[in-house]
């Protein structure tokens, strides 16, 4: 009986250090923008807060039809945009522009392949 304890024990811990790990990865693409941003210690969790408000609208997006995805999108990411222009300087926005061109370039080339 105890090794039945212990195995489920054992595997209840794997899972949970599984788990852990997928939660720890950073997107390297999205670790390297991070680097070349050089957020001031001001900025981090300025950038943050919006960058968690995004992955919130992403959910809500996902339950959405296609309309109204184009609907509420625009609003959203005018908005985002001036917070984001607010936050960066200017060499900063070069850096951010350049990153969402290569993330459209990318969504695009998989647009095609399907």
């Amino acid at each position: 009986m105890n090794k039945i304890w212990i195995l489920l024990l054992a595997a209840v811990l794997s899972f949970s250090a599984q788990a852990a790990d997928k939660k720890s990865k950073i997107n390297p693409a999205f670790k390297q923008l991070l680097t070349e941003l050089k957020l001031t210690d001001e900025q981090k969790p300025k950038f943050q807060a919006l960058q968690k408000e995004q992955g919130k609208f992403m959910a809500e997006q996902k339950k959405r039809s296609a309309e109204e995805k184009k609907t509420a999108g625009k609003p959203f990411y005018k908005a985002r945009t001036a917070k984001l222009k607010e936050l960066f300087n200017e060499d900063q926005l070069k850096v951010w522009r350049k990153h969402q061109a290569k993330q459209k370039a990318a969504r695009e080339k998989k647009a095609q392949e399907k």
